[in-house]
C-alpha cells in the first residue's frame, strides 16, 4: 500500500514500480504464481477462483481492494500487519479516504488502482510509509487484478513485505 516519505520527497515520490521479477519476499512470489497458473492463459483469474486463505501465513499482509464503477475503489480486507504498518484498518474504506492520513494519499493511491484496471495486469511496487508516521517503513507489494465473470476487473487482491525499525 504505501511507504514511509523521506524529508523533503513528495507522497509520490514515496514508492515506485518496480518489475515483478524483483519481487524476492518468498510469499509475494508464491502468490504470483498462485495468481499466474490461476488464471490459466487468461488475463487475469476470476475473483472465485481464488482462495485468499489458501496463504495462511500471508493472510496478515494482504489486502482486497473492490473495484466499484467510476472507477472507485474499497478496502475489503486488510491484514494485521497492513493495518499495523499504517495505523488504520481501511476495511470498508473508498481508498480516496486516505487523504485524512496523509493529503494526497488517497489520490495517488486512485490514480495507482486506476492504472491496474486499465491494464490489467499485475505489478509491484516498493517504498516507504514514513508518511503515516508509525516508525520508518518500508515495503514491497504486489497488486493483482481479478475478474467479474464477465471480464473486468472486480477487485485488486494485494500483499506487502514490510520492514519496520529505525530509519
Amino acid at each position: 500500500m504505501g511507504v514511509a516519505l523521506q524529508k523533503k520527497t513528495s507522497l509520490e515520490d514515496s514508492a515506485r514500480i518496480v518489475s515483478l521479477e524483483d519481487v524476492s519476499d518468498p510469499l509475494l512470489r508464491d502468490l504470483l504464481s498462485y495468481w499466474e497458473r490461476t488464471r490459466a492463459g487468461r488475463d487475469m483469474p476470476v475473483r472465485r477462483e481464488i482462495v485468499p486463505t489458501a496463504f495462511p501465513r500471508l493472510m496478515p499482509r494482504m489486502f482486497m481492494v473492490r473495484v466499484q464503477e467510476g472507477p472507485s475503489f474499497v478496502y475489503s480486507l486488510a491484514g494485521n500487519e497492513t493495518v499495523e504498518a499504517h495505523g488504520d484498518n481501511f476495511t470498508g474504506m473508498d481508498v480516496r479516504e486516505l487523504d485524512r492520513h496523509a493529503p494526497g494519499y488517497g489520490a495517488s493511491m486512485q490514480r495507482f488502482y486506476t492504472s491496474i484496471v486499465r491494464r490489467r495486469r499485475p505489478c509491484a511496487a516498493e517504498g516507504s510509509l514514513q508518511f503515516v508516521n508509525r516508525g520508518f517503513c518500508r515495503f514491497k507489494a504486489i497488486y493483482l487484478p481479478l475478474a467479474s465473470a464477465e471480464g473486468t476487473v472486480s477487485h485488486i487482491m494485494g500483499a506487502a513485505a514490510y520492514e519496520m525499525g529505525s530509519e
